[in-house]
């Protein structure tokens, strides 16, 4: 018996699955990208957005017991400091904003973990930071793999001392969204999270 199928139900049904597929796509990232993309009448982001956001590679973070996948933290926004070789003022000033943000957002920090990530500090160094700004996370990066995987942080086009100090975050989709330079308010800073977090159920 001769097929009477149609030969175009295959493309078809080809072409219905990919919009299905792309529909659902655009749910799922529409929280995100509507959170920054969103502009209330007379608001300026403060921090400086990636358009389009960067996914963020995995890195092996060390603690003294154990190793940790940077993608293990997924599903929660990360709020993050990085430093080679020495972390100092401006550095430590970083951490106090990230540790104070967190805690501003109050039923939504829960949302958020506070990351310190380093290399070529001592050990003494890095306990004492710990110690000194819990409940921030202290991780430890051989220093080759943290050079070229922050190289996905770094602001195009700008000069060297933009790209210094400054605090990232981080969706919890791993995408690198916005980050701010050394000095910057706090209290700008917050209307930007809680902004952020308003709009986007992620994380």
């Amino acid at each position: 018996m001769t097929s009477t199928a149609n030969p175009q139900s295959k493309p078809a049904s080809v072409f219905w699955n990919r919009v299905q597929l792309i529909m659902v796509l655009v749910v799922f990232a529409a929280p995100i990208v509507g959170a920054f993309l969103y502009q209330p009448t007379g608001y300026v982001n403060y921090g400086d957005l990636y358009v389009p956001v960067r996914p963020v590679d995995n890195l092996e973070l060390q603690t003294a017991e154990d190793v940790v996948e940077l993608e293990s933290l997924r599903r929660q926004w990360v709020f993050l400091v990085v430093a080679q070789n020495t972390c100092d003022e401006v550095c430590e000033e970083n951490i106090l904003k990230i540790r104070q943000l967190r805690f501003m957002q109050n039923n939504d920090m829960q949302r958020i973990r506070t990351l310190f990530v380093y290399s070529g500090l001592s050990d003494d160094v890095a306990t004492d930071l710990e110690a000194k700004y819990r409940p921030m996370e202290v991780y430890a990066v051989e220093e080759g793999a943290l050079s070229q995987w922050k190289q996905v942080l770094e602001l195009e086009d700008a000069p060297e001392a933009a790209n210094k100090d400054r605090i990232y975050i981080i969706d919890p989709t791993g995408n690198l969204m916005m980050s701010y330079p050394a000095g910057s308010d706090p209290s700008l800073m917050k209307k930007d999270i809680k902004r952020l977090l308003k709009t986007s159920q992620v994380g």
